[in-house]
């Protein structure tokens, strides 16, 4: 079976994940093109990954590309919809990053386009694929735990400070962290609690990264840089970590002088999100949920924890073990995945793109749809318009 012909919209850190996958998958994918406004930085990944990709500038030129049949749309959230439009009414292939869109109206506008394409939109919602929940979601639909009562899941994220140098600080570009982080946890949230969400209750707050004086306006340019524990030298290698250092290396493709400096200061830029939060859902089955998204963690994992009336389950995605403990027995039985969670997403990337593969060439439909992603993109912005109000929303 001939690799599928691909195409990127948007060159950022999403994109070095793609690229990866295509390198090391090429009887998989090929990848064609990228375009990006600055074509600099797609330069940088056909140098990055030793590819032979056309570069465009402009989006349409290479939706416009016959020898495309699929599309990767990585661009900043609220970017998502004029370039999916077009792939779609070309009839390209489509996997979009979550989350669908920054509001409802452009959410309809895709799901209309994809119901007039003989194409498919593939919903980036990777969680759906880490092995980790995988495994969770086939105990709950085997029984094990008898009837699911309560879901807590806590997303700790060491390195979503960052997002308050970048195009996520900022309501306007990505909705808020409600929205450009939860609507992933959000959508696997309801996934595993097979329901429909009727309220959510959320509070949020921006406890640390606040205004210090005299600090700023780059990490570069700042006085307090011998000091501050948050301080981040670009021109510094990082040999410890891959996708780091490949991210280091795009973003000295960026701007070095405006308000998206890739080391602007963490504290005195302007934001109008949170650093950490809490929501509670319920949902029409009886199910409760709570979701705490901090990125003041001292490590990144994503942890769950799920009550049944026979059975409770604990997880770490990072440490890639699921714990199911009977509950009048008490036996334990531990599900050890750690083979299987290498890779970014504790190992979700690499199985959705296959999957995303799979779909494309193969038949069959995606584990995600554009129906779940509206609905995250609802239930996000409803935590976000509760914490905004200090008030329960109601679907």
């Amino acid at each position: 079976m001939n690799p599928l012909k691909v195409g990127i919209i948007g060159a950022g850190a999403r994109t070095i994940v793609f690229c990866k996958f295509i390198n090391q998958n090429p009887d998989k994918f090929k990848l064609v093109a990228i375009a990006d406004k600055k074509t600099d930085k797609a330069h940088f990944f056909n140098h990055s990954f030793n590819f032979k990709a056309r570069i465009y500038e402009n989006f349409n030129c290479l939706i416009e590309d016959d020898d495309i049949e699929a599309v990767f749309v990585s661009t900043p959230d609220f970017l998502h919809v004029e370039p999916t439009i077009a792939a779609l009414r070309a009839n390209k292939y489509v996997y979009l990053e979550k989350p669908l869109a920054t509001s409802l109206d452009d959410c309809d506008k895709i799901i209309e386009a994809s119901n007039s394409s003989n194409s498919i939109c593939y919903m980036g919602f990777n969680l759906r694929h880490s092995p980790v929940h995988e495994k969770i979601y086939d105990l709950i639909n085997q029984g094990r735990l008898g009837k699911v009562t309560t879901i807590e899941a806590n997303e700790w994220y060491y390195g979503g400070k960052t997002y308050f140098r970048r195009w996520n600080r900022l309501r306007k570009y990505g909705g808020g962290l409600w929205l450009t982080k939860a609507s992933h946890d959000f959508d696997l949230i309801t996934w595993i609690a097979g329901g429909i969400p009727k309220t959510i209750f959320a509070t949020s707050s921006l406890s640390h990264y606040k205004p210090i004086e005299n600090a700023g306006p780059r990490c570069r340019d700042c006085s307090f840089k011998n000091s501050c524990q948050d301080y981040y030298d670009i021109n510094k290698p990082i040999e410890d970590n891959e996708f780091d250092e490949l991210w280091r290396q795009l973003q000295l493709k960026m701007d070095q002088n405006g308000d998206m400096s890739p080391d602007l200061c963490l504290y005195n830029s302007d934001k109008d999100t949170f650093d950490n939060g809490m929501a509670v859902i319920e949902y029409d089955n009886d199910i409760r949920a709570t979701y705490a998204v901090n990125v003041l963690a001292a490590r990144t994992t994503r942890q769950i924890s799920i009550i049944g009336t026979t059975a409770m389950i604990e997880a770490d995605m990072e440490e890639g073990k699921v714990r199911l403990t009977e509950r009048h027995s008490e036996n334990t039985e531990v599900f050890d995945l750690t083979s299987k969670i290498s890779g970014t997403h504790g190992g979700a990337d690499y199985k959705i793109l296959t999957d995303f593969y799979d779909v494309c060439r193969k038949g069959g439909q995606p584990r995600s749809g554009l129906r779940e992603g509206k609905l995250a993109v609802q239930m996000s912005l409803a935590a976000r318009e509760s914490a905004d109000k200090n008030l329960p929303i109601y679907f």
